[in-house]
């Protein structure tokens, strides 16, 4: 996709006006960051931090036939969600493979699908085409509305001081839908990264004064932006999948060690499938990797990306890197891996990555990090 092909948010003018270093993310034209990624990181770990994150996806289900097409598309027991919550949930094929992992939240009279930015238009298409089967309107709210994500140790306080309702006292997984004079908000509880967060839905025509509000006139309160890389960097410490590297069609929940998002009682789209795949061992398993070389270890010869294989002690393939990160909260560069479930990380956890033409020593470490 070229750069004029990429899509904004409506947040990109402001993005730009603080000179952030802009980049493609899933076909959107993203902060990845304001000056420096690893400072921003430390910084969300540290106090708090606000993402533009408004390149998810965010799909509206309504109609009499709303929950069976959720349960027919979703593996969390939607059937048994309450109002005013938001669970996370897969979405899979016919063959089992994971189409994406979203967060469905439930309010009282509908539905909102959070999905991951590369799977936007898939899982839209997808829901409509299920659509046909029930009594249900499907639309995309995307392009109509702003997501922000604040988080943070010292953000609920923020919070508290800035915005007009509070959010502290939300639990993980509470949702309060209202509006503020002609605005409606959708504001989840969250983990972002491993931190307290609060996901905030807001119109458009509001998003820059709320955004310019909490970045820059909240005088003290006042949270830094951080970009797409920090956000990253926080997920990959905290030992998350991200669609595209942890996930893909090809992918089984059992294999990828989310079998706790699956209801296995209801009848889902690829449900045999997946109960086939949970009854036996998975061959693989998703594991952290820490660098355990001293030189230069902030050097990106020494991260390892995407694709890179891992090695046994004897030379012998292992398994493959999916992400790949510099950890400010380890000093240590970090990965995360998918390593045949056969190797005992116990009692030879010392492994290495191939990465250009060297060896990276690390060890394998249970997730989080």
């Amino acid at each position: 996709m070229t750069e004029d092909e990429l899509l904004t948010t409506a947040l990109h003018d402001k993005h730009v006006a603080l000179e952030a270093k802009m980049g493609d993310e899933a076909g959107w034209e993203m902060p990845l960051s304001y000056g420096g990624a690893l400072e921003e990181a430390a910084e969300v770990r540290r106090r708090a931090g606000i993402f533009d994150v408004s390149h998810s996806g965010r799909i509206r289900i309504r109609g009499d036939g709303a929950l069976e097409l959720l349960e027919r598309a979703c593996t969390a027991d939607v059937a048994r969600q309450e109002d005013n919550t938001t669970r996370p949930t897969l979405l899979c094929n016919e063959q089992g493979g994971i189409l994406d992992l979203c967060r469905l939240i439930r309010l009282e009279n509908f539905w909102v699908l959070v999905t991951s930015p590369l799977c936007r238009q898939k899982i839209l298409q997808h829901l409509q085409a299920l659509a046909e089967e029930c009594n249900a309107k499907v639309d995309d709210q995307t392009f109509k509305t702003t997501m922000l994500n604040v988080c943070g140790p010292e953000a609920p306080p923020i919070l508290e001081a800035v915005l007009p309702f509070s959010v502290s006292d939300l639990a993980e997984g509470a949702v309060k839908f209202g509006s503020l004079m002609v605005a409606r908000y959708i504001a989840e509880r969250v983990n972002f990264g491993g931190q307290w967060a609060v996901a905030v839905a807001i119109p458009n025509m509001v998003a820059s004064q709320a955004w310019r509000f909490i970045t820059q006139k909240a005088g003290s309160h006042a949270i830094a932006p951080a970009g797409m890389v920090a956000a990253d960097v926080l997920r990959i410490e905290a030992g998350l999948h991200r669609y595209g590297h942890e996930l893909n069609e090809t992918l089984d929940p059992t294999t990828a060690g989310l079998q706790e998002l699956v209801d296995f009682d209801h009848d889902f789209l690829g449900a045999e499938a997946v109960r086939r795949s949970s009854q036996k061992p998975p061959q693989r398993r998703l594991v952290g990797l820490v660098g355990t070389d001293s030189e230069n270890p902030t050097s990106p010869a020494s991260i390892p990306t995407a694709g890179s294989v891992v090695y046994d002690p004897e030379g012998h393939e292992l398994g493959v890197v999916t992400s790949g990160t510099f950890s400010p909260s380890l000093d240590r560069p970090i990965a995360l891996a998918y390593v045949s479930t056969p190797y005992d990380a116990e009692a030879a956890s010392a492994v290495s990555v191939a990465i250009a033409d060297r060896r990276w020593a690390a060890a394998i470490r249970p997730l989080p990090f």
